[in-house]
């Protein structure tokens, strides 16, 4: 082997052990001062919608009933007290969900059905003498319509034209909106004893 070929041979061996040996600085991580590196970003989004929910204190009060408790025939039930209205309380995950109240029973003639005869209650403005059931509806749980109404058979908008908003909304707490509710009942001299029942739907719709 000529001088020139044993020079090229060994310099050969000096570059292959050089790179095994070159120091693990190298190859050192991002932000290390001694190495040259190059950074991109890219941004992860996800959004979560807003919502809203609805539940009343029925399971609070009598029984899990809103019970009016019991009149003779020609009377009409007593009128409920401010504190002892139904609460309609619906919650979201913002502040300010704007949302329509509807209301309606689920009985086709909108009328409270004895549970043993089978008679019923019309829907109307209770008053003495006279066999009707209705509601009044209040936004504070303070101030109510004065005259009770037939709950209508198809849903129907409790709040007029001015919508209903959530508000109180934390880290870890939702907004709510209370609506009040209050019902009543009378019976004619004829109406047949019995139980009378009626269930009643609430509904909130983000419109």
């Amino acid at each position: 082997m000529s001088k020139m070929s044993k020079a090229i041979a060994a310099l050969g061996v000096v570059a292959g052990l050089g790179v095994a040996a070159l120091p693990l600085s190298t190859y050192a991580a991002p932000n290390d001062p001694n190495t040259y590196s190059q950074t991109t970003n890219a941004q992860v989004q996800v959004e979560v919608e807003g919502a809203i929910s609805i539940a009343s204190n029925v399971t609070e009060m009598d029984g899990g009933l809103v019970n009016l408790g019991k009149i003779m025939p020609g009377g009409i039930t007593d009128e409920t007290d401010n504190a002892d209205a139904l609460k309609v309380t619906v919650s979201s995950n913002s502040n300010g969900a704007q949302y329509n109240l509807y209301i309606n029973t689920l009985e086709e003639d909108g009328a409270m059905k004895g549970k043993s005869t089978g008679a019923t209650i019309p829907g109307g403005a209770p008053a003495t003498n006279t066999s009707a059931w209705g509601y009044q509806y209040s936004a504070d749980g303070t101030t109510w319509g004065g005259t009770y109404a037939k709950v209508p058979t198809s849903a129907t908008k409790v709040n007029g034209d001015t919508k209903l908003s959530t508000s109180g909304a934390a880290e870890g707490v939702k907004a709510t909106s209370d609506s009040y509710f209050k019902f009543r009942a009378s019976a004619s001299n004829q109406q047949l004893a019995d139980t009378y029942v009626s269930t009643v739907v609430f509904t909130a719709v983000v419109e």
